[in-house]
């Protein structure tokens, strides 16, 4: 693996807009997870993850594909002292490109890996066995289409409120300059619970006392780890309806999460404000968003 740089956080819209310089970005219509957010404070992560030291980040309330997302990631080795076997936070590029790809730039970037399958596939495997991390947040989204009106966004998080870790895989991606970046996929499964309603994928959010198995590579193989990838906390997460300002990357702030109405997750047809049931996962035309095997949903 690359030298690892320091983790830099000074964030902005501008840095966060810049695509990896030559690298392409093709869109999809139904992705998952395809955004999220992350606005607990550094010390409440670096608790959650057990990170003796994280360097400060704004709260970020719209994160999506091609911009930079916080990970951690296990040590190379296990010492009494280290904290936790050395676990490290640092950037990657939401996208993952596989080591093996000469030029970036001729292939799509990967934000989602079929649990099912990245021990199989050959985009997946070597991170899915030598580069698991974990990817804080604190929400994340979704999108439903009903019938022919326009898809429908809704936000996922806790019943706590409290952030959390989705699966997530890390690879150095090589530019034809020679140059490195560490690029990341977050890990999803068969949905499960009131999100079906919405999507048939969801991330897989990591359980906190499996943290340390998924994180340890040099002694869980995939195989492992298997059953930490064959469900997801996601499943009894709380569903809010929320307005369409997400749509747009360039509103990041936390007026994308106000709720425009109430209804019970619980109850089977999840129904939108217009009482109409039933339907297909979409994210708006136009907006950045994919999965991996050529952008088609995993």
């Amino acid at each position: 693996m690359a030298q690892r740089r320091k983790l830099v956080c000074r964030y902005s819209p501008q840095k966060a807009a810049h695509a990896l310089d030559g690298m392409r970005w093709s869109g999809s219509h139904a992705a998952m997870c395809g955004r999220f957010a992350l606005h607990a404070s550094p010390e409440r992560v670096a608790e959650l993850l057990s990170l003796d030291e994280i360097e400060d980040f704004p709260p970020r309330y719209n994160i999506a594909p091609t911009q930079p997302i916080l990970l951690v990631i296990g040590g190379a080795e296990a010492r009494p002292e280290a904290n936790r076997a050395g676990r490290t936070a640092l950037l990657a590029r939401w996208g993952l490109i596989p080591s093996w790809v000469k030029d970036a730039s001729k292939f799509p970037l990967l934000i989602n890996a079929r649990a099912e399958t990245a021990a199989t596939k050959n985009s997946f495997r070597a991170a899915m066995t030598y580069r698991r991390c974990l990817i804080p947040a604190t929400e994340f989204y979704e999108w439903r289409r009903t019938g022919s009106g326009p898809a429908k966004p809704f936000l996922f998080r806790p019943a706590s409120a409290q952030p959390f870790a989705f699966a997530g895989l890390l690879e150095t991606a090589h530019g034809p300059d020679g140059g490195e970046l560490d690029t990341a996929a977050i890990v999803t499964t068969s949905a499960e619970g009131a999100l079906t309603e919405i999507h048939n994928r969801m991330p897989v959010v990591v359980e906190e006392p499996d943290y340390e198995r998924w994180l340890d590579c040099r002694t869980n193989a995939p195989g492992a780890v298997a059953d930490i990838v064959a469900t997801s906390a996601a499943k009894d997460f709380s569903i809010v309806s929320i307005g369409t300002a997400v749509n747009k990357v360039a509103h990041a702030g936390p007026e994308v999460q106000a709720p425009i109405g109430d209804f019970d997750a619980r109850k089977p047809g999840i129904q939108d404000l217009s009482g109409r049931k039933g339907a297909s996962a979409q994210t708006p035309k136009g907006e950045q968003a994919g999965e991996a095997d050529q952008l088609k949903l995993l």
